[in-house]
């Protein structure tokens, strides 16, 4: 299969996709994959018409991200993407790691990747809370503060500062 085939494939299952045709674009991404394993954005693809597909895992979903991002570790887009996902299903580090290598790869855009850290751990941590064992609310807090104080580029003392001021 040439490039161009290839290219005209995924042209396609963009368009079913965007057009919520998910299992089409679903079984399209899956062929490309199947006839060319080294395409990101067919894996990056595959992952996001997976998400309307009932019958598939997060574990499914997850390796389908995994690999669009292991193709292009520079790709903000699928890591960010992947960072959501992982905190729509509660899996903390995986979401974590995912923003912070967004936004060592995009630094010009690093304040939004962090704060979307920031405020995706807080909310994901307290709705799963109750599956990390010994996690606080104080912990949660804590974790979620680091993540804005690195967003807005301030210190702790900094911060300390501001927030008297208030």
């Amino acid at each position: 299969m040439t490039d161009n085939d290839i290219q005209k494939k995924l042209e396609k299952a963009s368009i079913l996709l965007a057009s919520g045709e998910f299992n089409k674009a679903y079984n399209l991404y899956k062929k490309i994959v199947k006839e060319n394993d080294s395409s990101s954005e067919a894996y990056f693809g595959l992952a996001e018409s997976s998400l309307a597909i009932p019958k598939l895992t997060v574990q499914e979903i997850a390796s389908s991200y995994q690999k669009a991002c292991d193709l292009d570790p520079d790709n903000p887009l699928y890591l960010a993407t992947y960072g959501n996902f992982c905190f729509e299903n509660g899996i903390l580090k995986k979401a974590e790691d995912c923003f912070q290598k967004a936004s060592m790869v995009d630094e010009e855009n690093a304040s939004i990747y962090l704060s979307d850290l920031a405020t995706g751990y807080f909310h994901s941590a307290k709705n799963y809370q109750d599956h990390y064992p010994g996690m606080t609310y104080d912990d949660i807090l804590i974790t979620s503060m680091k993540y804005i104080l690195m967003a807005f580029d301030l210190s702790s003392e900094k911060a300390k500062e501001i927030i008297d001021n208030l």
